[in-house]
């Protein structure tokens, strides 16, 4: 019997949405000035969101949740349980380090810290949705924000 590709198990369970290639290798970005006049972003997979917002669907979710630069730590949840993330609820800046980077702008290692950041559940079960809508949709915004550097964390 011809053993399977991780692909063709995948597309034998039905799971073809999922299946995703391509076509061109990525694109790799020189920094244009220097970090300390950069304004940056974070954009995690580790299910971030504010306290006020829905939650995600932690049965496969590839939406995003857009969480405020002046947004506190006490302001944050996490909606996840595909990983243990009690540490980063003890201690957010192990998987969203906001707080860090306002440290990393008041000293001047930055330029700025971004208005916008994105929380999104790294259980993604629709890759053709995240290609195609969210990411699209992520960065369009980081462009408007004037973001020079977005920082990826996954969760």
């Amino acid at each position: 019997m011809k053993k399977r590709s991780f692909k063709e198990k995948i597309i034998a369970k039905g799971a073809e949405r999922m299946v995703m290639t391509i076509d061109e290798a990525p694109a790799y970005v020189t920094l244009e000035k220097p970090l300390e006049q950069c304004k940056v972003a974070f954009i995690t997979t580790s299910g971030p969101h504010l306290k006020t917002d829905p939650p995600f669907n932690v049965k496969g979710d590839h939406t995003y949740r857009m969480i405020p630069g002046a947004s506190q730590p006490s302001d944050i949840m996490i909606t996840h349980d595909h990983y243990n993330h009690k540490p980063a609820d003890q201690d957010l800046n192990c998987v969203f380090p906001l707080a860090l980077l306002k440290d990393l702008a008041q000293e001047g290692v930055i330029g700025e810290v971004g208005p916008r950041h994105f929380g999104l559940m790294g259980y993604i079960t629709r890759t053709d949705l995240l290609m195609n809508e969210t990411a699209p949709a992520i960065a369009r915004q980081l462009k408007e924000d004037g973001v020079d550097l977005a920082l990826l964390s996954p969760g």
